[in-house]
């Protein structure tokens, strides 16, 4: 079953179980009308196509043409009249029109899987972004087409062809066969992906007003009676939805519960990378610190003593000046917060003063 769509058919404000319960039921009429409109079109002798191109109009028993007319050759009363006998003469009882890739707009375009169950809303949101019209000025159809040989779909994505046609031109060429007194069946447009025709919804093509033919009779009781059987099997088709959804999350929970614990131990690895990098942040290297030290103090100067808790050093020391080494150090721009810990006491054997200083460690910018 082709999925069709059409702007008509859809009522935005439809919400809620009932209103999901519609659009599938309308889904499945739309489906059930191209079904039984291929039927008949493909069915029999007693149905005659023509093929409406701009120039030529060509008609067909199935595959077979029969005749054609050319609308540049002749006025517009002689085609018609040339057409009512041609269509006279074959005897048919049904008319079918085919409107040729020449005078509709046709695309494909590839939305994503899970898009498929909101196609009519994406799809007639897309009209303007893919064709030159808004969505209501014209009539269009779409259906999902494959792709290199695939179900439907390729690498995740859903391939839809969508076939729209202005309203005037339908209107013009059904105009023309009231005119000359025939009223088609059935009107479909057929793209440039696939010969397949898509036929737009009953509704939407212009009747004479002429008694029901029997032909007509019997396509409205199939249609009201695959209308009921799609009413009725709903509850079947959304049990069977949610048995497929069911058994998806059954399949996908191993996998999802394996990859939530990799992300928690991907975290506390972080999180212990983190951690040895902060200590070794909060507390710098020795080794650089001894050697900024051996470069910042005064020659003749001893350091005899050094303690680090965290940030902050103790250093005791000799030197011929204990007012220099302070004074180095605040120079140097690696230490803050400079202060004599203990009173400065001269040494008498070597007359070097001894001093306890303490300085906090300025922190590198990155």
């Amino acid at each position: 079953m082709s999925i069709a769509s059409e702007h008509s058919f859809k009522n935005p404000g439809i919400a809620g179980w009932p209103g999901r319960a519609l659009r599938w039921w309308l889904g499945e009429l739309r489906g059930a009308w191209d079904d039984a409109m291929r039927r008949i079109h493909a069915g029999g002798s007693a149905a005659v196509t023509i093929e409406a191109g701009e120039r030529y109009w060509v008609l067909r028993r199935k595959q077979r043409p029969i005749g054609h007319i050319d609308l540049q050759s002749f006025d517009p009363d002689e085609c018609r009249q040339i057409l009512a006998a041609a269509v006279a003469a074959s005897g048919a009882r049904a008319i079918f029109v085919e409107i040729p890739p020449e005078r509709v707009l046709s695309k494909v375009v590839s939305y994503p899987v899970g898009a498929r169950a909101e196609l009519d809303r994406i799809v007639e949101f897309d009209i303007p972004r893919h064709f030159p019209f808004p969505a209501e000025r014209v009539l269009y159809r779409y259906r999902i087409v494959p792709r290199a040989g695939t179900a439907h779909t390729e690498g995740g994505a859903l391939a839809v062809e969508i076939v729209a046609v202005p309203r005037e031109i339908v209107a013009a060429i059904c105009g023309e066969l009231t005119a000359a007194g025939l009223s088609p069946a059935g009107v479909a447009l057929v793209g440039a992906a696939s010969p397949e025709p898509l036929f737009l919804p009953g509704s939407l093509v212009p009747q004479t007003r002429r008694t029901a033919s029997p032909l007509a009779r019997r396509l409205g009781f199939a249609l009201a009676a695959a209308a009921l059987a799609a009413l009725a099997s709903w509850p079947l088709a959304q049990q069977a939805r949610l048995a497929v959804i069911e058994r998806q999350i059954a399949e996908l929970k191993p996998r999802a519960e394996t990859a939530l614990k990799t992300r928690e131990r991907q975290q506390q690895d972080a999180e212990r990378v983190r951690a040895v990098f902060a200590l070794r942040a909060a507390r710098p290297p020795l080794v650089g610190l001894l050697d900024t030290l051996s470069r910042d103090l005064p020659d003749k100067a001893w350091l005899l003593s050094l303690s680090i808790s965290g940030r902050d050093i103790v250093m005791d020391g000799l030197s011929p000046s204990a007012a220099e080494i302070a004074l180095a150090l605040q120079k140097s721009g690696a230490f803050k917060d400079i202060v004599f810990r203990a009173p400065v006491t001269r040494e008498a054997p070597s007359g070097l003063e001894r001093f306890q200083l303490g300085a906090a460690i300025t922190e590198k910018k990155p």
